[in-house]
C-alpha cells in the first residue's frame, strides 16, 4: 500500500486549502474530519476522495464500502494528517466532499431565517436545535460560513440533515412576505404562552446588533423572551432553541 507522505502532494494541499473560505468557494469543496461527522454524513453528500491514516485505513474502507468515492481513498502518514487537520488530536480519516447545490425555495414547513450570526458556535448549536425540532429549512443571510471547519464540527451531523440556502437580502424579504414570519427580538410579544401558527418562519438575528431593520418592519410577529433579574438578553442559540421548542 503506498503512502503519501509529502506534504506537497496535490491531494493533501487541496485539502489543507479548504480551511480557507475562498478555497472553498473557488473549488466548491468542503473538509469533514472526525468519525462521528463522517458516519452521519447524508449519502446525497458526494466525496471527492477520503484521506485515512495507515492505522486507520481499512477502518476508511469500511466506512466508505457503500458509497461512491470519485477519486478513491488515499493512505496518508500522520504528519500528513496532521499538516492539514483542524483538529488537535485528528481521528485518522478526512473526506473531501462537494458542497452541496443551493436552490432557493419557500419552506414546506417551519423554517428558520438567521440574519448575520457570526459564531460558528452558536450557528452549530442552533443547527442541532433546528433539525431537532423538525425546522428543517434553514436560510442563511450575511452568516457564518457554515463548510467552515469550526462550524462544521459544531453542527456535530445537523447540517447533514436540514436544508440549507444562503440567500441575500431581496430574498429574506420575500420570505417575510410569504411565510408566517416571526422575529424574535426583545420588544415583541411574550412568546411564552402565544399562539404559534405553523409552519412559522422565525427569524434570528446577529449576536450584537439582532435582525436588521427592513426584515423587522415586514414580520407578522415579532416575539420576545421574558427577562427577570434585571437580565437584558439570552444567547441568540439560547433563545432560538426556546423559540422554535414552542411549536414541538
Amino acid at each position: 500500500m503506498d503512502i503519501i507522505s509529502s506534504t506537497q502532494n496535490r491531494l493533501v494541499k487541496l485539502a489543507r486549502s479548504l480551511a480557507k473560505r475562498k478555497s472553498r468557494v473557488e473549488t466548491g469543496l468542503f473538509l469533514v474530519e472526525g468519525v462521528n461527522l463522517l458516519r452521519d454524513m447524508a449519502d446525497g453528500v458526494e466525496v471527492k476522495f477520503v484521506l485515512a491514516t495507515s492505522s486507520r485505513f481499512d477502518e476508511a474502507q469500511a466506512m466508505f464500502f457503500a458509497r461512491k468515492v470519485e477519486d478513491g481513498i488515499f493512505c496518508v502518514s500522520d504528519a500528513v494528517m496532521d499538516s492539514f487537520a483542524d483538529t488537535a488530536t485528528p481521528y485518522g480519516i478526512a473526506a473531501v466532499c462537494k458542497i452541496p447545490s443551493e436552490r432557493f425555495e419557500l419552506p414546506v414547513g417551519n423554517a428558520l431565517l438567521l440574519d448575520g450570526v457570526s459564531d460558528p458556535g452558536n450557528i452549530g448549536t442552533i443547527m442541532r436545535t433546528a433539525v431537532a425540532c423538525d425546522f428543517c429549512d434553514i436560510y442563511l443571510l450575511d452568516t457564518v460560513d457554515l463548510y467552515s471547519p469550526k462550524a462544521i464540527r459544531a453542527t456535530l451531523g445537523s447540517l447533514f440533515k436540514a436544508r440549507v440556502c444562503n440567500i441575500d437580502e431581496a430574498q429574506a424579504l420575500m420570505l417575510m412576505q410569504n411565510c408566517n414570519s416571526a422575529v424574535l427580538d426583545m420588544g415583541g410579544e411574550n412568546i411564552i404562552g402565544a399562539e404559534i401558527d405553523a409552519p412559522v418562519l422565525f427569524v434570528a438575528g446577529n449576536e450584537a446588533h439582532g435582525v436588521r431593520e427592513c426584515l423587522k418592519r415586514e414580520a407578522k410577529h415579532i416575539y420576545s423572551l421574558p427577562m427577570k433579574n434585571q437580565i437584558e438578553s439570552l444567547n441568540v442559540a439560547v433563545a432560538t432553541a426556546v423559540a422554535m421548542y414552542q411549536t414541538v
